[in-house]
């Protein structure tokens, strides 16, 4: 009888440690449940983006012209040489006026067969034609007229794709960066009083800059002169301003 009454405290005992046990886990998991849900309701701190776009104007400081030849011979070695003549010539004559080896870049040299078509004989190859040519860096704006008078001079027969860029861009992107973040700022006290809602703290920050070809705005070139001595003079060239343009997208937190 005794052993028992022992068996049945022990059961007892074993019972009411279980219930403890469930009734403490159902605690736990219906705090969990309400944290849930309170975190997914309508008191969480929702975000909203704004985004805008800066603009800051400069006057380019470096300029780069594509200067070459197309030169034809009866043989390829012909053409090569004829070529090979005026482009060292030209870039010789141009370390003289004062641009470094450095800015001096071969862009394209291609050596083919030239053809020439009749109504009597149809496609004939007619020796070789050898284009070549070279970019050059021209930092010094008020050189650029002169290097091109120079390079027609010489035998350059193709001049053009005038780029005209920044070589340090930093500070008007500090400027971009400055007006497009207080446009941000604007829009988004803007939307404040349009939809009815407050902003809180901003919680990011992104800026990207976007798609730009590399060539700098209002560029304008006339040639004083037309034949290939340039008797008239050396071309006018204009370098215009360049856009630099930065976006900013900054995310808030939205108050109720």
């Amino acid at each position: 009888m005794i052993d028992d009454t022992k068996k049945l405290e022990v059961s007892n005992r074993v019972f009411v440690l279980l219930i403890v046990f469930l009734i403490g886990l159902a605690g736990f998991w219906s705090f969990r449940i309400y944290e849930i849900w309170k975190n997914t309701s309508g008191n969480y701190a929702r975000e909203i983006s704004v985004e805008a776009t800066g603009k800051a104007y400069v006057t380019p400081d470096v300029a780069l012209v594509n200067l070459g030849i197309e030169a034809k011979g009866k043989t390829a070695a012909a053409a090569v040489k004829e070529g090979t003549k005026v482009m060292n010539s030209v870039s010789d004559e141009l370390v003289k006026m004062g641009i470094e080896k450095k800015d001096i870049k071969t862009t394209n040299y291609y050596l083919s067969p030239n053809y020439n078509w009749t109504q009597a004989e149809g496609s004939k190859q007619e020796g070789y034609m050898l284009s070549q040519s070279v970019t050059v860096k021209v930092r010094d704006l008020e050189k650029i007229g002169d290097v091109v008078a120079k390079a027609i001079s010489l035998g350059a027969n193709t001049v053009g794709d005038f780029q005209f860029t920044v070589d340090d861009t930093e500070k008007a992107k500090d400027e971009a960066r400055k007006d497009a973040i207080e446009k941000v700022k604007a829009k988004a006290k803007i939307m404040e009083e349009q939809a009815g809602f407050k902003l809180g703290d901003a919680l990011s920050y992104y800026e990207y800059e976007p798609y730009y070809d590399g060539k700098g705005g209002g560029m304008a070139m006339e040639y004083a002169a037309v034949d290939s001595g340039m008797g008239g003079g050396s071309p006018t060239i204009s370098a215009g301003q360049q856009e630099i343009q930065l976006t900013v997208s900054m995310s808030y937190r939205l108050r109720y």
